[in-house]
């Protein structure tokens, strides 16, 4: 591998660091777009996986909440880390034990995170428009402005379902963008070396 030095660029690097990225920009794209498919196929399995996730996440961080206040009785945030703690594992367990309430909790939160994820999409979009294929990053943004806005006004009944559906498909938008950032990563790469 070429040494660099403070008066020129390695190119042989730059084209080694835009074959890797590209390449692990493809096998993203193909695994998002896999689980996407898997949670299309399979909606309310889906979502229970999703509950199930976030119920272990919650208990985990609330019983470290909780072993971290053990040695730290004098510390002045220590009631609130205990009742963080408490709150968090309390969340998870009811998460597990009640999952339709959690898939319905979920529901409301991913349907804010996606308009969050939405709008940093747009924006992005319009701010990289030399640099990136924005076109792909312009439709995931607005597949996952639409999937958060219909995720925020479903009825209870359609939640877990539609949780399902909606994660899938945002799980495919996100790998077509992927996959379209490697292809043009690499057709980018290839233009640069034929054009030495």
């Amino acid at each position: 591998m070429p040494i660099l030095d403070s008066n020129h660029n390695s190119e042989p690097d730059v084209a080694y660091m835009a074959g890797h990225i590209s390449t692990w920009c493809l096998v993203l794209g193909g695994v998002l777009a896999v689980l996407g498919g898997l949670a299309l196929a399979s909606p309310w399995a889906a979502s229970t996986v999703i509950d199930v996730f976030c119920g272990v996440t919650l208990i985990a961080a609330g019983i470290s909440q909780l072993a971290m206040t053990a040695g730290t009785l004098t510390w002045r945030g220590f009631w609130l880390t205990l009742l963080c703690g408490t709150l968090s594992i309390m969340a998870g367990t009811g998460m597990l034990v009640l999952p339709k309430a959690g898939i319905d909790a979920m529901v409301v939160f991913l349907g804010l995170v996606l308009l969050f994820e939405s709008a940093a999409k747009l924006a992005a979009a319009f701010s990289i428009r030399k640099d990136f294929p924005w076109g792909w990053l312009l439709f995931d943004g607005m597949v996952t402005g639409l999937l958060g806005g219909i995720l925020l006004t479903t009825k209870p009944a359609e939640a877990g379902i539609l949780l399902g559906i909606f994660v899938g498909i945002n799980l495919i938008s996100s790998g077509a963008t992927f996959a379209g950032a490697g292809w043009w990563m690499r057709r980018a790469e290839n233009l640069a070396s034929s054009g030495r």
